[in-house]
């Protein structure tokens, strides 16, 4: 199933390139709701991610180090895919996927493994299919290497520094932001000023210093992003 949908999304033939971008999105979002099956808490997490890296890289363009990394393209990619991160959360058991604790070492241990599924499905998915698209890579790319970190103690490659594809090191600032900003069952959420004093002495760190430092710009933009895309109660 996955591999048809994926593939679908680079061989789509429309007329109209304005509907290929519509039925390309529609299909990320139907890869989406595989995890969505799974995990039921992730649907505003995507929300507030993705948006929160496409700030990110909006202002990352201002760097003159990055004003041709970053490209136009490069920003919608990010934000359309930024959703298929956890996507190798299908093959995670659901005792350990679905658990409301924390995890043991062995459980986490398993629970790491959602990085390899994630890349190896969508690379399969290249591979199978030749698919050259630009946001196929940014997508495989961002659910590899995500949990990577700056200084090269992440999983599951121990990268370090520029050896991160860039749209991962965007991604993890995000993500991590999220994390801190959002209630568990065994945490409550954060200020947003308690999570900046947390992520600003992980620049060099778990983080790129450029990522943290466009960050530390976003201080209004991130606090109304995590408010529009808040989950309300019932």
């Amino acid at each position: 199933m996955f591999l048809c949908l994926i593939g679908g999304i680079s061989y789509i033939n429309l007329s109209r390139l304005q509907e290929k971008n519509r039925a390309q999105r529609a299909l990320i979002a139907s890869l989406v709701e595989l995890t969505d099956w799974r995990d039921q808490e992730t649907g505003q997490h995507l929300m507030r991610t993705k948006h929160y890296s496409k700030a990110l890289a909006k202002q990352l363009r201002k760097n003159p180090k990055y004003r041709k990394e970053i490209t136009t393209k490069f920003i919608k990619d990010v934000f359309d895919t930024a959703p298929l991160h956890d996507i190798g959360k299908v093959g995670i058991k659901d005792p350990i996927l679905l658990k409301p604790g924390k995890l043991t070492n062995e459980e986490f241990e398993e629970m790491k493994k959602h990085v390899l599924i994630g890349r190896q499905v969508i690379q399969d998915a290249i591979d199978k299919f030749d698919i050259q698209e630009s946001f196929m890579m940014t997508a495989r790319n961002i659910a590899a290497f995500h949990h990577e970190r700056y200084d090269g103690s992440g999983y599951l490659e121990a990268l370090k520094g520029p050896a991160i594809p860039l749209e991962a090191r965007i991604f993890a600032l995000a993500d991590v932001y999220d994390a801190l900003r959002s209630k568990r069952p065994y945490k409550n959420e954060m200020p947003h000023s308690q999570v900046v004093e947390m992520i600003q002495p992980e620049s060099g760190k778990h983080f790129d210093p450029d990522v943290v430092e466009a960050f530390l710009k976003l201080g209004d933009k991130f606090i109304e992003i995590s408010e529009v895309y808040r989950v309300r109660p019932s």
